[in-house]
């Protein structure tokens, strides 16, 4: 198989989960923007954390928005937004996972950035303490009111920095 038939293979696994937290927060995903290219890489990063497993193929490092998968990139592009909207959506997402996306997507995309990166950096030092000063210390151009709302939200839903 080739490499570009590889990703559209991942892509098939994961575009239904995509229409899932589409039609969850009534907004459709797209890559034409910015805004929606990060939003599509945040969601991704959000259900490889809960353990969502077509979203474990994907790898992610650390980039200038939060958690990023360079492969991810190249199946959004491969696909575009109808493949990224056209499919049916995902029945095995549990729901409280979608729910909990579509609170953090409701309070906008740099809260998104800076929930994935607490989780990721949480997730890879241990300890959700060391993750949110280390997100609060390399990211400051998010607000302060904006990780107490992290930290109110990974509170309230600890789990998210204790999955894998």
């Amino acid at each position: 198989m080739t490499e570009e038939g590889a990703l559209r293979t991942r892509g098939k696994a994961i575009t239904p989960a995509l229409r899932t937290l589409a039609d969850a927060t009534g907004r459709p995903f797209t890559m034409l923007t910015k805004e929606g290219r990060i939003r599509i890489q945040k969601a991704v990063y959000f259900l490889k954390a809960t353990g969502f497993p077509a979203a474990q193929k994907f790898e992610f490092n650390i980039y200038l928005n939060g958690p990023y998968s360079p492969e991810l990139t190249e199946l959004y592009y491969l696909l575009e937004d109808d493949g990224l909207n056209g499919s049916p959506p995902a029945k095995d997402i549990p729901d409280d996972t979608v729910r909990l996306f579509a609170e953090a997507d409701k309070r906008g995309i740099q809260f998104l950035e800076a929930l994935t990166t607490v989780i990721d950096a949480a997730k890879s030092q241990g300890h959700p303490g060391v993750g949110l000063d280390w997100a609060t210390a390399i990211k400051p151009h998010i607000p302060d009111g904006t990780w107490q709302g992290v930290r109110s939200f990974l509170n309230a839903h600890p789990r998210l920095i204790r999955s894998t």
